[in-house]
Order: structure tokens, then sequence, then C-alpha cells
């Protein structure tokens, strides 16, 4: 019985993975939102335990991805991002991403194994990020903008180093 739970679980993330990696453009998975939408309170952990909010980021923009450890599309997608908050103005915009994962010392030793260095280590604990946001899997990334309004939303993986992600998020934070 055991074993079949096991498979089952592999199964599904599998599934889960394979219905976030979707084909085409960087643009053909992103959005901006009109009207954007009020971001949720959400509670996640970080590195050092502490619980943590969005509201803790109010004042700047936040690149907020959801990802997992065993995804795919998320474990490619990653280090774009960690290259991405290299070169972005802290001050003006965050990435936070959330792994959906339980274990805070296995995204860790991912972090360590792919040399991502220049992002937060965030954990859904308690997964409520699925309902809370909407996520139809994973990775999502969320545009929440200084006031703390959803303003894009990209489903799937991508590039974020790629010219249409630069363009994508120009036009995300223009007008507001």
């Amino acid at each position: 019985m055991k074993g079949a739970r096991v498979i089952l679980a592999v199964f599904l993330a599998a599934m889960w993975g394979a219905a976030t990696a979707r084909a085409g453009s960087f643009s053909d998975q992103a959005s901006l939102l009109s009207p954007p939408l009020r971001a949720p309170s959400f509670l996640f952990t970080g590195r050092d335990g502490a619980q943590h909010t969005l509201a803790d980021y109010r004042g700047r923009y936040v690149l907020l991805n959801f990802w997992a450890t065993w995804c795919g599309p998320c474990r490619a997608e990653l280090p774009t991002l960690d290259a991405l908050a290299n070169r972005l103005d802290a001050h003006k915009m965050v990435i936070l991403p959330v792994a959906e994962d339980r274990d805070g010392d296995g995204i860790a030793a991912f972090y360590a194994a792919h040399n991502v260095t220049h992002l937060p280590v965030a954990v859904d604990g308690d997964d409520l990020a699925p309902s809370l946001f909407n996520l139809k899997g994973v990775p999502t990334t969320l545009i929440v903008d200084p006031q703390g309004l959803i303003v894009a939303r990209v489903e799937g993986g991508g590039d974020w180093l790629s010219p249409a992600a630069f363009a994508f998020l120009d036009r995300a934070t223009k007008n507001h």
C-alpha cells in the first residue's frame, strides 16, 4: 500500500509539473491584470524559521514566485530569477521565491547545488498559497505592486533574463 502511495505521489507531481510547462514564448504565459487584485494576507517561513508576510515588503514591487524543488520547469527557471535578483535594485523590487516544499533544508541544499546566492529561502509550510492565490500549478509568478496589488501573473516557467521578460516587467511596473 505504501508503494502505491509513493507511485501516486510521483505521478501527481509529474502531472502538476507537466501541466505548468507550457509551450510558447514567455509573453504567451504572462498577463497584466486589469483591474489589479488585492494580494491576500499570506504567511511564509524564512530560512531562520521566522514567519514573514507580504506586508513586510510594502513600498516595493515583489516578484512573487511559487515553485518546488521537484518541479522541472521551476528548477530551470530559478537560476534565471537568481541572476535577475543580482541585477535589480532591491529597494525598488525584491524577488521572493516561495517553495511549496515542506523542508527548508532541502531548499537550501537545492540553492547550494545550483549556486543560487541572491534569493531568500521562503517556504509555504501551511500549503495555503495554492488556494489563496488560485494557483493552477507551479511555477506561477505574480507581480505585486508597492501598494500590495497583484498587477501581473505568469503561469509556467520562463527565462527571466530574456528580452521578453524584461519587456513584461517594464509593462507590469510602468503604471503603478
